[in-house]
């Protein structure tokens, strides 16, 4: 198994994206009940958020870029 077939199957668990939303939850949950003083857990889980959309980005491009490369050739 490949690489991106190795990262589709990945992204098609749903264990896997039920950890990422909810990891991505937690996050929006330590920003919505910070106290306003708390600027450092806030920052923090912004951070974390950032990261996760990163990674998913990350896959999903890694993903994505077969694909293109097959449209590409059927266009010719």
């Amino acid at each position: 198994m490949d690489k991106q077939e190795e990262i589709k199957g990945i992204l098609s668990c749903q264990a896997f994206l039920d950890e990422m939303r909810d990891m991505n939850k937690e996050c929006l949950d330590d920003i919505q009940n910070s106290n306003p003083q708390d600027t450092n857990v806030r920052e923090l889980a912004y951070g974390r958020i950032k990261a996760i959309e990163s990674m998913m980005t990350r896959l999903q491009s890694a993903v994505d870029s077969d694909k293109i490369k097959d449209k590409s050739w059927t266009i010719l």
